[in-house]
Parts: C-alpha cells; structure tokens; sequence
C-alpha cells in the first residue's frame, strides 16, 4: 500500500466555481494568460487520478487546496477512505498514510528518499494550472493553450506533461485533463481528470 500511496503522491504533489468548455472559434493571448496564471495563488481542485507503473495500476479521488506556498492534499478511494494526506508550506512537509506520519523539508527529497524518484513535486502547483517555468519546452495549442510541455530543469527532465481540454472559470482558462509521461520509463504515467475549479 505505502508504494501505491507515495507513486500515487508524486503524481500531485502532484479543484468549484462556473466552467465553460473551450470552442474552435476562441483564441487566449498566450503570454497574458501566463501572467494571469501566475496571480492564481489561492486555489482548489477536485477530481480523480490514475497512476500507471510497472508494478502498480490505481485510481484515486483527489482534492488539493494551494494557498500561496502552502498546500493541503487528500486522496481517497471511491467509497470515501482517506489513502493519504498531506500539507505542506516552505521548508516543511508532512505526509500520514497507513497510520504512519513521514515529514521532511523538502517534498521532492522526501519522495525521492521514500520512492527513489527525482520529481519536482513542487512544479506540479504550477502545471496543474497550465503554467510553465522559463526553461520548460512548451507546445501550444491553436487557441493559445499549452497542449505539451517538456520539463527542462535538472531534475524534472524525464517528464512530459500533455494537456487536452480546458475550462474557462471566471475570467481565465485552466485545464482539464493532464497526463504525465516519464520520457525515460514509458510504463510510468498519470492522469489527472479535474471535474471542479475554485479560484481566488
């Protein structure tokens, strides 16, 4: 179970508000969208991940609420069982699964001590809303949209990110369906389906 939880975290760590799909006819000024993106600081999602790996095959309901630097994490199962929380702010992590708390200060090195995979978990706060950092290799869609996204950095270099459906929830565009490939292990993938938005 614990290698589920923590395979499932890295996903995440990787959702309400009036949401219209995206039409053909629709076009965003991509750097202005990026520039709205980077405002969003208090958010919430709710929806479902899959996580794929070799070893393991899960789906799981998740909910996310980013406050700034500081996050709060939950997932569970379809019936409503807690697999796994965590909340998180600069310099602190801290992780319960399986009635075992596990905390560190970063939460990428807390992963990659319990898992032995070097994933920016922090960047994920910004691609879950579509947004790129300046070294990432980014593909955009017609309407102005990321539709994929190579991570750059050092340590988050194995990792392709592919976006397909935007909603637009008050004034800005934010995605839909994200799924995560490892460059560098293609049996390793995530999807993230997020139903609701919340954005402050």
């Amino acid at each position: 179970m614990k290698n589920v939880v923590f395979g499932l975290f890295i996903s995440v760590l990787l959702i309400a508000g009036c949401a219209t799909p995206i039409r053909e006819n629709q076009s965003v000024d991509s750097h202005r969208h990026q520039q709205r993106l980077a405002t969003l600081t208090d958010w919430k999602i709710r929806g479902r991940l899959a996580f794929k790996s070799p070893e393991d095959k899960v789906s799981a309901y998740l909910r996310w609420h980013q406050q700034k630097q500081e996050f709060d994490l939950k997932l569970t199962t379809f019936i409503g069982t807690t697999i796994m929380t965590m909340q998180g702010q600069p310099g602190y992590v801290q992780l319960e699964t399986d009635e075992q708390i596990y905390s560190d200060l970063s939460a990428s090195r807390l992963i990659y001590k319990v898992t032995g995979w070097n994933i920016p978990v922090e960047k994920l706060a910004l691609w879950v809303k579509g947004q790129h950092t300046d070294k990432d290799n980014v593909i955009y869609d017609d309407q102005g949209l990321i539709r994929s996204l190579t991570a750059k950095c050092r340590s988050c270099a194995p990792w392709t990110l592919l976006y397909s459906g935007y909603k637009q929830v008050d004034d800005v565009w934010l995605p839909q369906n994200i799924e995560l490939r490892n460059t560098r292990d293609p049996n390793n993938q995530i999807k993230i389906k997020i139903s609701t938005w919340q954005i402050r």
